[in-house]
């Protein structure tokens, strides 16, 4: 209408601005959340030429993958991601974890041998699972001297023999053969290699439970196991 004054109208938005009836005024900001405290061991990643060479674990701490050091590190940093990480890359018909398989070899071990079963993928806390035809793709010895620097730190931190004892590598293989027979889909593989499988069936446990379970098999078989043996120079 002519003569009528040019009126704002009472509440124009755009994705920065708001107009109330005349005044421009700014979107109210979301108030920053207050920042998490970092653990006192971890590295200053901004100040790393290559941070890409650090891990950060679920805890905060952190792992120079070239000059490991787990003197610090709690038996939770390992038990947390082998219960989160499912077997055969999440190739199986329920979720079973690295942390779970490690128990099972444990169960299979000789009972004087029983830690270090439970140990021997301790590395694949900060690793990943490597399925074995990646393994075998990309050269067992090319993976197993990138993570020796892994093993070894954590074998002297947690006190399991390294390398692997043969009883250790047979009880893995017997695990594996028992997940095979439960877990996996039908297949036509020529599995003849394998030692047998345990005599009773893998009941599969989700994260939680998983992490619950190893923590309480380690805590069983550090109080009862003798000192570990001197390490080899």
């Amino acid at each position: 209408m002519a003569g009528a004054p040019n009126r704002q109208p009472a509440c124009v938005s755009n994705h920065r601005f708001r107009y109330i009836t005349g005044v421009m005024s700014r979107r109210p900001r979301p108030q920053p959340r207050s920042p998490l405290q970092a653990d006192p061991d971890q590295f200053d990643l901004l100040d790393l030429p290559e941070p890409t060479a650090v891990l950060l674990t679920y805890s905060g701490r952190t792992v120079d993958l070239e000059r490991p050091d787990f003197s610090r590190f709690e038996i939770e940093d390992i038990a947390r991601p082998l219960a989160y990480q499912c077997r055969f890359a999440g190739n199986t018909r329920a979720f079973y974890s690295v942390a779970q398989h490690c128990v099972l070899a444990s169960e299979l071990a000789p009972a004087a041998f029983a830690f270090d079963a439970l140990m021997h993928d301790s590395e694949e806390a900060f690793t990943g699972d490597w399925p074995t035809p990646w393994k075998i793709r990309i050269g067992r010895a090319a993976i197993r001297d990138a993570i020796a620097p892994l093993k070894d730190a954590l074998a002297a931190r947690f006190g399991f023999r390294c390398p692997e004892p043969e009883v250790v590598k047979i009880a893995d293989q017997r695990a594996l053969a028992t997940e095979l027979r439960d877990l996996c889909a039908p297949h036509r593989v020529n599995w003849r290699n394998l030692p047998p499988p345990a005599a009773t069936a893998i009941e599969p446990l989700d994260p939680d439970a998983a992490m619950a379970q190893f923590l309480q098999r380690y805590r069983e078989l550090v109080a009862t196991r003798p000192p570990p043996p001197p390490r080899r120079r």
